[in-house]
């Protein structure tokens, strides 16, 4: 966890230094730039330390879980087809929701609860989109997220079984 992010900043001092990006320019006082930087900062702790749990491996709802951030993410930074702004109560409640979902899944990890697992994965599906600000990404995460995530299983060979069958 902590390679990561000694990486992550190592990229960035090294865009810094070489001019590509410029850390004063960025919008610090926009309200889009704080939510969706605080969901990504959460989302980068969050994978971090649940990748020790789950040793690297996934299966289907971790698959589903990146398409709705896949999909909330284009929606709301390149296509802004359904994208929105405000109200921003609603964008921060989203990323507190995502965060929530977080912390229940490292602390459903710890506990070999695999019913805390899956509402930690509901709650991040629905606060991912939500904190971007995508309906997409809400839509996506409903059709395609909760139904993937259902049978969601903290031993992951017994999770990779029952999605060959």
């Amino acid at each position: 966890m902590i390679i990561r992010f000694v990486l992550i900043i190592a990229v960035i001092a090294v865009l810094s230094v070489l001019g590509v990006i410029h850390p004063e320019d960025l919008p610090w006082q926009s309200r889009e730039f704080q939510v969706c930087g605080i969901t990504v900062l959460i989302y980068l702790f969050w994978s971090a330390a649940e990748s020790k749990f789950r040793g690297g491996q996934g299966g289907l709802p971790y698959t589903v879980f990146y398409a709705v951030l896949l999909v909330s993410v284009v929606d709301s930074f390149l296509l802004q087809l359904t994208a929105y702004g405000s109200p921003w109560i609603l964008r921060w409640a989203g990323a507190a929701l995502f965060a929530a979902g977080s912390v229940i899944r490292l602390a459903a990890f710890r506990h070999n609860s695999v019913r805390a697992l899956r509402l930690g994965r509901f709650c991040q599906l629905a606060g991912l989109p939500v904190a971007f600000g995508s309906i997409i990404g809400t839509v996506v995460a409903l059709s395609a997220g909760i139904p993937g995530s259902l049978h969601e299983e903290i031993n992951l060979d017994t999770e990779m079984e029952k999605t060959e069958q």
